[in-house]
This record gives structure tokens, C-alpha cells and sequence, in this order.
């Protein structure tokens, strides 16, 4: 997608968009001027179009002739509720107002999509041809969007998910199995983590979130890698061993706001027994780390995620919940008798194969996925859903109370 002036959508000026707008050019392959009477489902299907074939600008408050008539109806707000409730998925985009001949104007840019094709509310699918948007019925030109979504989902993969431990080298014989989740964000501010990181106090900042844990931080590549407490080895006279790759508690953090981590699962003193309880306490640390990372304001450029999570079981084994190794005898432990009152209504509980969520592919979280499961979408939502996990309580059928008094 070419840019306004060539210059980065974050230093464009009113002056920029003057420039254009007293070109000699009309509306072309990558701009489209709509008044402030423009109906939203006409909108929504320029934005459609832009999407699925190669982005571009929505001048909102500029007529056909590219006189400035200014905006009074619609607004930032509305813009962004529009855009969000009528197309699946949410296209990348991005809105800036400016002020021009003392009326405002909004500037709308729409990313070429990664994950297309992108739908109206009514089913449609357009594309961009020369100066308009047109709905697509080749079904060879829907077959060439699909496969673009496949291409883009084989990029997250490599990204995101974590090889297999090789268990013949791991140098431990009590590991059960692991838990990985990752996801890949697509937000509106590609340096906005960046932006933050350079703020932070970082060593101090992460020991604070991870306590009396030991930890480690490293630049791999252009990813930050953190390690969480520590493999012990079993004869303490000898040496350390080469452990296995990837046989740690441990987070990456890429450059885009994307994220992956592990929590291995290993069995107790009573042999086949694992205590899961350590899953959400490290998950815990892992989220604590990135809210540090991503700042207060993630979710006001987040577009969308594409989120997996798997349980990887090694052994077999029955998951158990140990809170007292973790914080002591506790009053009223609500996870006491979790596991005799399993038994006592389902039989044992067995973990015997591996799992993944969704079992093809990857979940889209979006701003409609808060809609659709009537979730409030804010900052402390949007982490939680992105490092929740459906393997905290992992085997248990019943629910139960998570809360100890």
C-alpha cells in the first residue's frame, strides 16, 4: 500500500491531505472520498474491499469533487463501532481526525488484510477495481483469498508454536507433559512495544512481577525470552546436565505484541500424580510480565489475535491440586477434596493424550469475539482471554470455586 506523501502515517499533517486533495487526480485505486452523509453499509463496503485486495484511505468529509464538506455525523466513535460490527474479521485500521479549512475530516486507512476475505454483516465480499469496489462472485478470486488466509496462518504457526521437547534428551524422568499457548496480534501501531519497552526499568520491573522465582532475560533475535525458576538436577554432587530444548517455564514476547509460552506438567512424589495448580501461577507471572511490556494502552491499537493453546502429555498422569507446596496450609482450601469428589462421581481422572484448542487452525479473538460472548472489552479482559487457558482445571468435569478464604 503506497503511503500519503511517503511519508509515515503517524507524521502526516492536514497539510499532507491538502496536497492530495488539490491534486488533479480523482479517487484512484487507493483513495476514496465519502461525504458526511455516506450511509455505513456503503462504507463498510469500501473498507471490504480495501481489505481484501491491497489497503488504501477513506477521506471521511470530502465530497466527490474533493471539496471539503467537513464532518458532523459521523465520529471517531462511530467510525471505529461500524467498522467493528460489521465485518468479519476486523480489517487492520487505523483513524486519524484532522482539522482542514476549519472543518473536520477524517482519514480512515485500511491495511491489505491477512486474514480475508473479509465479510459485511450482509454476506458480501468486495474487492477494489481501478476507483470503485465491486462484491466478488469468481469463485477462483475467492479460492486465491482463502489460500492467502492459509499462507498467513502457516506464517503464524512458524511463529507462535513451540517444538516438541525430545524426551530422550530431556534428562528428567518424573516430565508428564507441558501446556503451550501462543498467539499472534495484529495491531494498529506496529513500534508500539517498542515505544514502551524503552520506558521501562526493566530489570527491577520484571523481578517485581516473577517475586523470589528465579528468572532470565534474553534477546533472541528480535523476541524477548524469559525463563521462570529453574530445572533442578536430581544428583546435586554432579555436574548440571545439558537439559532438552525447550524443557523450561518460559515466554516469548515478539516485537509485534505476539506471545508464546510453556509451564511443564511434572509428576509429584506419588509418581503418576501432577500438581496443575502450577499452570495458572506461572501463567500468572508470564501475564504479569507482559502487561509490563505492552503498558496501559494495548487495547486501544489491538485489531485482532490469533490464539492456540496445547496440552502435550508425555506420560500419563492424574492432575492433582498441591496448594500448600506453593503457599502453605490453607484455611478452607477449596481445591481439597477436588480430586476424591471427582472419583467419587466419575471414576479416576486420567489425562492419557495430548489435546489442542482449537483442535485446526487458530481462535480469532477480536473486538465481536468480546461481543459474542458478552465480555466487557478492556485491558484487563483482553489479557486475560489472550493467556486463558481451557486446561486450568484440566480433567475435572464439575465446576468448583477457585477462591480460598
Amino acid at each position: 500500500m503506497i503511503n500519503i506523501n511517503n511519508k509515515r502515517w503517524d507524521k502526516i499533517t492536514a497539510r499532507d491531505i491538502q496536497k492530495v486533495l488539490s491534486g488533479t487526480d480523482d479517487e484512484s485505486f487507493f483513495f476514496e472520498f465519502k461525504s458526511d452523509d455516506e450511509e455505513p453499509n456503503k462504507l463498510v463496503k469500501e473498507i471490504s474491499a480495501l481489505a481484501n485486495t491491497y489497503g488504501g484511505y477513506i477521506f471521511l468529509g470530502v465530497n466527490n469533487d474533493k471539496s471539503i464538506g467537513g464532518c458532523e455525523k459521523w465520529t471517531e466513535q462511530r467510525i471505529h463501532t461500524t467498522i467493528h460490527d460489521s465485518l468479519t474479521p476486523t480489517p487492520n485500521f487505523d483513524v486519524r481526525r484532522f482539522k482542514i479549512e476549519g472543518k473536520t475530516v477524517f482519514v480512515i486507512k485500511v491495511e491489505e488484510g491477512t486474514l480475508p476475505p473479509y465479510i459485511t454483516g450482509k454476506g458480501a465480499i468486495y474487492e477494489r477495481l481501478s476507483s470503485g469496489s465491486f462484491p466478488i462472485k469468481d469463485s477462483a478470486k475467492l479460492t486465491q483469498l482463502y489460500n492467502k488466509r492459509a499462507d498467513q496462518e502457516a506464517r503464524v504457526k512458524s511463529k507462535i508454536e513451540f517444538g516438541d521437547i525430545d524426551v530422550n534428551l530431556a534428562n528428567t524422568n518424573n516430565l508428564c507433559g507441558y501446556i503451550d499457548i501462543g498467539f499472534s496480534v495484529t495491531c494498529s501501531e506496529e513500534t508500539y512495544l517498542q515505544k514502551n519497552y524503552q520506558k521501562l526499568d526493566f530489570l527491577s520491573s520484571v523481578a517485581e512481577k516473577v517475586g523470589n522465582n528465579a528468572f532470565s532475560v534474553s534477546l533472541v533475535g528480535s523476541a524477548l525470552m524469559f525463563t521462570i525458576g529453574e530445572i533442578a538436577n536430581s544428583e546435586r554432587s554432579k555436574p548440571a546436565p545439558h537439559f532438552a530444548a525447550g524443557l523450561h517455564d518460559y515466554l516469548v514476547v515478539y516485537g509485534d505484541c505476539s506471545a508464546s509460552c510453556r509451564v511443564l506438567l511434572f509428576a509429584n512424589e506419588n509418581g503418576n500424580q501432577v500438581d496443575i495448580s502450577v499452570a495458572p501461577i506461572v501463567t500468572e507471572a508470564f501475564k504479569s510480565i507482559y502487561k509490563l511490556l505492552c503498558g496501559d494502552d494495548f487495547y486501544k491499537i489491538f485489531v485482532h489475535a490469533q490464539k492456540y493453546e496445547s496440552l502435550k502429555v508425555v506420560k500419563q498422569f492424574v492432575p492433582v491440586y498441591e496448594l500448600s507446596r506453593h503457599f502453605g496450609e490453607i484455611e478452607n482450601n477449596p481445591f481439597k477434596n477436588v480430586l476424591e469428589d471427582h472419583r467419587a462421581k466419575y471414576g479416576e481422572n486420567l489425562i492419557i493424550q495430548s489435546n489442542r484448542v482449537p483442535l485446526f487452525g487458530y481462535e480469532l479473538i477480536d473486538k465481536q469475539w468480546f461481543d459474542k460472548y458478552k465480555i466487557k472489552y478492556n485491558q484487563t479482559n483482553l489479557i486475560e482471554e489472550l493467556f486463558g487457558s481451557a486446561y486450568t482445571h484440566l480433567g475435572y468435569v464439575d465446576p468448583f470455586k477457585t477462591e480460598a478464604k
